[in-house]
């Protein structure tokens, strides 16, 4: 118990630490200079790194040091974005940080950063397809071109991994950007042909695939594909006939699970797979009831123009609620399908039907849900808490008394339920609940936004201390890190103080871990690593921050000074803090469809600011080379159709005042090297 609770308090005083420092960078403090922020970052990285080498050698600890050191990494190459205004979120960010720390997952086998460089390389790709700092429409071609070389990436992955969590997680991410390619199809109105060939790759899946991980993952995304489809053909096709076949489309669904899960039981002997076969089945219920309670719906408002909600609160009781508490027999997807149906069509009509009438209803849900399996009681409690947010939302228009009740309802059925999966749900919904409560009031802090926060550490404290579970102190570690990604973006106060507050209470917590082993002479059993190639990747990864920021401040020492008219807007970065988004005059070329690498040509006007003048080369071609002359400035760009991006989109400012900059900046001060790469210097009013 001792050393679970100092291997415990040293990791929190650790994730409490690097957090103040990612704060601590996100406020960009302007009392320090560039190259202070950029040592600070990169002093930290060395301290993680030397202590997991030298001091920690020989201790747990020493792991999760080398772990931190490689997140520290990516802090300082946001930094350096910050400090020297390139792209916010930039997918060349999380690229560059995606390599070393895959490196060193592969050196040091740890599935923690196997999975953590997994995910900085989906963000890569997310924010290469949507950069947050500037907007480009691609074509047809191009895009689809380019969100299936992500599909291709990580099914290539997911063959590679297996068996591993990187490798379900990749097969996953495959799925997803599948689906993504169908989703910006019908946004954008593209990729006209996809749904056919997306319905014949879920075909060739669900034939070939066996592993069950895989399986319910490929089942999920068909159902997800076949839901909106089954919407886009109903909204094309509008008629009464057509949600009649809604309703018997969702009873083949239904079947087919049943058949399927038969199916599968019969391959089931682990409790991994016992697992998937809950999940299959939530599938198959969501699936089912999505499309028929839009069919009912439907159908209600084609017979009548205006229909009672005691009239559907009684359709809901009746045709679907009844039978699916009382008829046990029936098969569990049938039976959950009847109640998911009866307990949304109920929810439609909460806030309509008076107030003891719906509490009479939601108390006798409650007390006969008891005598139910853990399944039934599980929904049926699920659609008690919703009931009742929304008759106390709609009665008090309270949102913290509203969450605190949901927490203690969802809390009490985790302490006195005995299922493990009904535990395992509900503690999910109390944390949740409880973490929302941290920050009901987003612009205000008084007393009980205090009580809340620390009623949520001391609830986490208590996972992580005191239950010996694996998966409850998992979920606890989880909703640890969304509390503190909530209070990055929480704006109630200053990202300085939250970073100060942190670092104080991280340090003690260290302290008071090393107090606590050295009293109780607790050791640890560690893996011995072989620290030459880390060392390698290590010096590599300082050798890089020492190099870009010595290139940055040689580009801004020398480079040539142009004057450049803007149009800004304000965002907060994920990791990097407020920056304000620039838009330029030079930034668009109306009539251009040209996709590259691109050097436009700019000319000084009477009032100094640097106008388009054309492009000078295209892929290394020249275009109007005979347009130049001397004075003019040649700067470096990628353009999109006929939007050119230079680099130079995003200024990041102090925290609060991109407000106040975007109402007044309108010219931006730029650098232009000698081969034309731009870098922002400031923005001003004049």
């Amino acid at each position: 118990m001792a050393q679970r609770v100092v291997k415990t308090t040293y990791l929190l005083g650790l994730l409490f630490l690097v957090a103040a420092l990612v704060y601590f960078f996100a406020s960009n403090w302007p009392e320090l200079g560039r190259l202070t922020k950029v040592g600070i970052g990169a002093g930290f990285m060395i301290l993680f790194y030397g202590l997991s080498a030298t001091v920690f050698r020989h201790h747990f600890f020493s792991k999760w040091l080398l772990i931190f050191g490689a997140i520290t990494f990516g802090v300082c190459v946001a930094l350096m974005g910050q400090v020297y205004n390139s792209h916010a979120d930039s997918f060349l960010l999380f690229f560059i940080w995606f390599i070393p720390t895959a490196v060193l997952a592969w050196l040091t086998r740890s599935r923690f950063l196997s999975i953590f460089s997994f995910g900085l390389l989906q963000l890569t790709f997310w924010f290469y397809y949507f950069p947050s700092s500037y907007q480009i429409e691609r074509g047809e071609w191009p895009s689809i071109f380019i969100l299936l070389l992500f599909v291709v990436i990580n099914g290539i992955i997911s063959f590679l991994g297996r068996p591993s969590i990187v490798s379900v997680l990749a097969y996953v991410a495959m799925h997803s950007w599948l689906f993504v390619i169908f989703i910006q199809g019908i946004s954008t109105d593209q990729f006209h042909f996809w749904p056919y060939v997306y319905a014949f790759i879920f075909v060739l899946f669900l034939t070939y695939v066996r592993k069950q991980p895989y399986f319910i993952c490929t089942v999920l995304f068909t159902g997800m594909f076949w839901v909106v489809q089954y919407f886009r053909f109903v909204e094309r096709h509008f008629g009464g006939n057509w949600y009649i076949f809604g309703l018997v489309l969702a009873a083949i669904i239904v079947y087919t699970g049943i058949y399927a899960l038969r199916w599968m039981k019969k391959r089931s002997d682990g409790k991994l797979e016992k697992f998937f076969l809950v999940a299959f089945q939530i599938i198959v219920t969501g699936v089912a009831s999505v499309i028929a309670i839009g069919s009912i719906m439907q159908l209600l408002s084609f017979w009548f123009d205006v229909f009672s909600p005691y009239w559907l609160l009684s359709i809901s009781i009746i045709l679907f609620v009844v039978p699916g508490l009382l008829w046990k027999r029936w098969n569990d997807v049938v039976r959950y399908t009847l109640l998911a149906i009866g307990y949304i069509l109920g929810a439609f009509s909460a806030t309509d039907v008076s107030f003891i009438a719906m509490s009479v209803y939601v108390a006798t849900l409650f007390f006969i849900s008891w005598r139910m399996k853990a399944g039934v009681r599980a929904m049926t409690n699920i659609a008690v808490s919703i009931y009742l947010a929304m008759m106390m939302l709609d009665e008090w228009n309270n949102i913290r008394f509203t969450l605190f009740i949901i927490f203690v309802f969802y809390s009490a059925i985790y302490w006195f339920s005995k299922h493990t999966y009904e535990r395992f749900l509900f503690l999910v919904f109390s944390f949740t609940s409880l973490l929302l409560l941290t920050s009901a009031d987003f612009f205000e802090v008084d007393g009980m936004y205090v009580v809340w926060n620390i009623l949520f550490l001391v609830a986490v404290a208590f996972f992580l201390f005191f239950r010996t579970n694996e998966r409850e102190q998992w979920i606890a570690w989880v909703y640890t890190c969304l509390f503190l990604v909530l209070k990055y973006y929480e704006w109630v106060w200053d990202l300085l103080h939250k970073s100060v507050t942190l670092a104080i209470v991280g340090l003690c917590l260290f302290v008071l871990a090393a107090f606590v082993q050295k009293r109780k002479a607790i050791s640890f059993s560690v893996t011995k690593q072989k620290w030459l190639p880390l060392f390698v990747v290590m010096i590599l990864q300082f050798a890089f921050i020492v190099y870009v920021t010595f290139d940055k401040e040689q580009h801004l020492r020398f480079g040539q000074q142009i004057k450049l008219q803007l149009e800004p807007v304000d965002p907060r970065s994920l990791i990097q803090g407020d920056y304000v988004r620039l838009q330029y005059n030079i930034s668009t070329i109306e009539g251009m469809n040209e996709w590259g690498k691109v050097q436009v040509i700019l000319r000084k006007d009477e009032a100094g600011i640097h106008r388009l003048v054309g492009i000078y080369s295209l892929n290394g071609k020249k275009r109007n080379g005979d347009m130049y002359r001397e004075g003019d400035v040649l700067v470096n760009g990628h353009i999109y159709g006929n939007t050119i991006i230079y680099g130079i989109e995003a200024y990041f400012v102090p925290e609060k005042k991109g407000v106040d900059i975007q109402r007044h900046v309108r010219f931006a001060y730029v650098r232009v090297s000698k081969t034309g790469d731009a870098l922002l210097e400031k923005v001003s009013e004049r």
